[in-house]
């Protein structure tokens, strides 16, 4: 569960409840599970509906990442290809009539108290992110309902299958890291260090890309995390990605803290 005691959330300058994260996280857990019940034969707990009653987010995204981690990263890749290769063709379509203008889907989250540096929480985050480890693939696949295969395959690119916040189909894309090819964001003055990088399709395609960044702030840190989309998607799917990006960073910020501290 992302640790709402001690990160705190903001969307468009509006300081975001833990409340309303945990929320959309609970609607893509139910969407999540009516594909996999319905669409592949994977073995489903029956406390599946149980814990839907309850609204045990816990349970579900345990049993969520169980299910994922005992198809295997192959078999998933089977049972999305051909929804991928639908949301494939439309990201690229649209990606090439956005002609190289973008929209920022940014999401902040501000830890009040950690002795952990920018560098290290960025540091940390690449890790569990790019370096393979069955705790890293459990860590990856728990940290969004809508990831299905996220894999460090060189120390700078990570291969990505995955739904992004308001789409109906899933994409599969690789993120180039420190490649930073048709970026239109800009490194802010006061946040001293960042992930950055072009997300590209299979033909190495530039369709998106990523500018995540850290700094200290008071007795803690504060993390940006910005998705930059194609200029022609509907705003709405920009927003619905500010709660996927508050969703899966606040897992991984949540998991290295309960690391290290």
């Amino acid at each position: 569960m992302i640790n709402g005691d001690r990160l705190l959330f903001s969307i468009n300058g509006h300081e975001v409840p833990v409340e309303e994260v945990n929320e959309w996280e609970f609607k893509r857990l139910k969407k999540n599970f009516k594909f996999f019940q319905k669409h592949t034969d994977a073995d489903v707990s029956p406390q599946v509906s149980n814990w839907i009653a309850k609204k045990d987010i816990q349970s579900l995204n345990a049993e969520l990442v169980r299910i994922k981690m005992d198809m295997g990263f192959d078999r998933l890749r089977r049972v999305l290809e051909r929804r991928c290769q639908i949301g494939d063709t439309v990201s690229g379509i649209a990606a090439k009539f956005a002609r190289g203008k973008r929209k920022f889907s940014i999401t902040e989250i501000y830890v009040p108290h950690s002795n952990l540096s920018p560098e290290e929480v960025m540091d940390k985050i690449t890790e569990v992110m790019m370096v393979r480890s069955d705790a890293h693939d459990a860590i990856n696949a728990g940290s969004n309902p809508d990831h299905y295969v996220l894999l460090g395959l060189t120390p700078t690119i990570q291969e990505v299958l995955e739904t992004t916040g308001g789409s109906p189909l899933p994409t599969h894309f690789y993120a180039h890291y420190d490649d930073l090819t048709g970026l239109q964001s800009r490194k802010s003055t006061d946040y001293p260090v960042e992930l950055a990088g072009a997300a590209k399709d299979k033909k190495g395609h530039v369709i998106g890309g990523m500018r995540h960044q850290a700094k200290k702030e008071n007795d803690g840190f504060r993390f940006k995390a910005l998705v930059e989309f194609p200029g022609i998607l509907p705003d709405s799917m920009i927003k619905a990605h500010q709660y996927h990006l508050a969703c899966e960073f606040g897992h991984w910020i949540t998991a290295i803290l309960d690391d290290v501290e």
